[in-house]
């Protein structure tokens, strides 16, 4: 959503915030307005309404109490349908036809309204991204922002990985398909952005009016070329605009990207959680914390007590599109309450065959012959199966890693990158390879994210650190196989794991890198490429393995310079130029990597 207005309607005085009103009230009894400013500097002490206008008053003529329902859903991925064996199945028209259903039965009733929000992460990581380009040139479409404009999303947080592909791309997406606030009050600025985004919403539905604020976690936010991104505590964004907002409203919803908690295991949480805010906050100052980014599907039978911090309930509705959440809030003349919350599993909603065929069958269409594109050919070779990608691929070398290291490090080469050698974990593959014909949707499964090229510089020594830090993160087949970061390298790093009797044992030896002994050059300054994430998901099990484990060294912390060029595009550049993933293509073991048995 982007809001035309001259240059002078942004002068904003310090420690105030515009309210401008975008949409008068519609047959759904919802007046919209947005605030403008921000929020960031410090708190907000005024609230300046647009000319000749008047800040919304409370309501006195509702016979209350009002009923509430906000519907909500976060994570969502673009995963808009569901690509299975039986055929294409809806997901989001699904979701489409629950909201109309819900407004057309509320529609006539005084003490009734509804809202939609989604908390943020709406794209990266399905197969409508083809349509996203990886520039404002190359866009088509953001499928997501554009069915949430149909099916009547109120509003939106940005989620991390909205930023993925760049914020001009994003700018793009919110000018061309978005009729919906995308809302963030903790960032500080950002001029490709400039009157995209907003602090918050307030929405007077039926005269009760309703205060949305956005938040957004600092934490796994992709560099940005030509523009800077700049998050700010969470906890003091809201303290800044609590009392302002509540003045003016009769609910106050905090609309969040942060993740559940700092103890959250599923992603990367910076800076607070939504329970770390839930406790910095005086009790009950806002109505609920509508959560994602952790992809927890809370409160599955109900409102748990565990999920109600500082009298502040915490809701989360899962993962791409598994869930629609509700909460229903509970309106009277001077409180208001979370009275009852709920999951509603997504693939039990009736089918919308109407919206599936007016909106998503469009975007299928166009999208199906990016997808179809024929790549090459697969080889018969175990490691690239699924089945083992899943559960072998931290377990000893892998054919596919090979490949993709030895793919990434030519492809560095040729841009006249000074790369030494390429490391990759986990974090960029997501599923193996089907056998026979390659096509761009078989690739596109194994790399769905939008991982870019990372450089960092380390020495010969913190290259062995590494290296022997990269043994005690090796699975073994006596323990449970979690997610520790193990690196798998290009051609030109060898070397043998002595996995000892525990993994504290473990120990890498014979390593050579460009056939020289590592000891020798220890000296010696290497530039080493990786993608965005490396060992990111490692971030839970180093809290727990840190100190017994002796780990000091994680390839995510490296200082780092970003390449811009995005992983999955060179990958598909090298495949093409190369027929496929073969053996000859680099699909092969070749003994760069040795993992003894335990006991050998």
């Amino acid at each position: 959503m982007l809001l035309n207005r001259p240059r002078d309607f942004y002068a904003i005085p310090a420690g105030a915030l515009r309210l401008t009103r975008i949409a008068p009230a519609d047959a759904d009894g919802v007046e919209r307005f947005l605030f403008v400013g921000d929020a960031t500097a410090g708190p907000i002490t005024q609230i300046i309404p647009d000319a000749g206008a008047a800040l919304p008053t409370k309501c006195l003529e509702i016979d209350y109490p009002f009923r509430l329902k906000i519907v909500h859903f976060n994570d969502l991925h673009g995963h808009l349908v569901h690509f299975g064996r039986g055929g294409v199945q809806p997901i989001f028209a699904r979701m489409a036809g629950y909201f109309d259903a819900l407004r057309r039965q509320f529609r006539s009733h005084p003490q009734r309204g509804a809202l939609v929000l989604s908390a943020g992460d709406d794209s990266v990581g399905n197969v409508f991204d083809a349509l996203l380009g990886y520039d404002p040139d190359s866009f088509q479409a953001h499928a997501a922002y554009r069915l949430y404009s149909a099916a009547g999303v109120d509003a939106c947080a940005m989620g991390n990985h909205d930023l993925d592909l760049g914020v001009r791309l994003l700018a793009k997406a919110l000018m061309t398909d978005a009729a919906f606030p995308l809302l963030t009050a903790n960032l500080a600025g950002c001029s490709w952005l400039s009157g995209m985004y907003f602090p918050a919403a307030l929405f007077v539905v039926k005269g009760v009016r309703v205060a949305v604020i956005g938040l957004t976690t600092p934490a796994q936010i992709a560099p940005q070329p030509d523009s800077t991104l700049h998050f700010v505590h969470p906890v003091g964004a809201v303290e800044n605009l609590l009392p302002a907002l509540r003045a003016i409203s009769d609910v106050v919803i905090v609309l969040s990207h942060l993740g559940y908690s700092l103890a959250s295991s599923s992603a990367s949480v910076l800076a607070a959680g939504d329970r770390e805010l839930a406790a910095a906050l005086p009790p009950g100052a806002v109505h609920v914390i509508i959560g994602g980014h952790t992809h927890h599907a809370l409160n599955e039978q109900g409102l748990s007590p565990h999920n109600v911090v500082n009298g502040i309930p915490i809701v989360q509705a899962g993962k791409q599109g598994e869930f629609l959440g509700e909460v229903d809030i509970t309106v009277g003349r001077r409180w208001a309450a979370v009275t009852n919350v709920q999951l509603l599993a997504t693939a039990r909603l009736p089918d919308n065959d109407a919206f599936e065929q007016q909106h998503v069958q469009p975007l299928l269409k166009q999208v199906e012959p990016l997808f179809a594109e024929p790549l090459g050919v697969v080889a018969d070779h175990r490691d690239l199966n699924s089945d083992n990608v899943r559960n072998e691929l931290a377990a000893h070398e892998s054919a596919l890693c090979n490949f993709i290291t030895d793919a990434l490090l030519e492809r560095c080469r040729l841009a006249g990158e000074p790369v030494d050698f390429v490391a990759i974990d986990a974090s960029c593959i997501a599923s193996g390879l089907p056998l026979g014909p390659l096509t761009f949707g078989d690739w596109f499964r194994v790399t769905p994210y939008a991982d870019t090229i990372q450089l960092c510089t380390l020495s010969g020594r913190q290259l062995e650190q590494l290296l022997q830090e990269n043994a005690r993160r090796a699975d073994r087949p006596d323990e449970a196989h979690i997610e520790r970061g193990f690196l798998h390298f290009s051609r030109n790093v060898r070397y043998r794991i002595v996995p000892g009797a525990r993994r504290c044992d473990a120990q890498a030896v014979d390593i050579t890198v460009d056939g020289q002994p590592l000891a020798e050059q220890l000296d010696r300054t290497f530039v080493m490429a990786c993608p965005s994430f490396t060992q990111a998901l490692a971030n839970p099990w180093e809290q727990t393995a840190r100190d017994d484990l002796q780990l000091a060294l994680n390839a995510a912390a490296l200082p780092k310079r970003d390449t811009h060029r995005f992983v999955r595009n060179e990958l598909l550049a090298f495949i093409r130029a190369h027929g496929g993933v073969t053996a000859e293509s680099g699909a092969r073991r070749d003994g760069r990597l040795v993992v003894e048995e335990i006991g050998d």
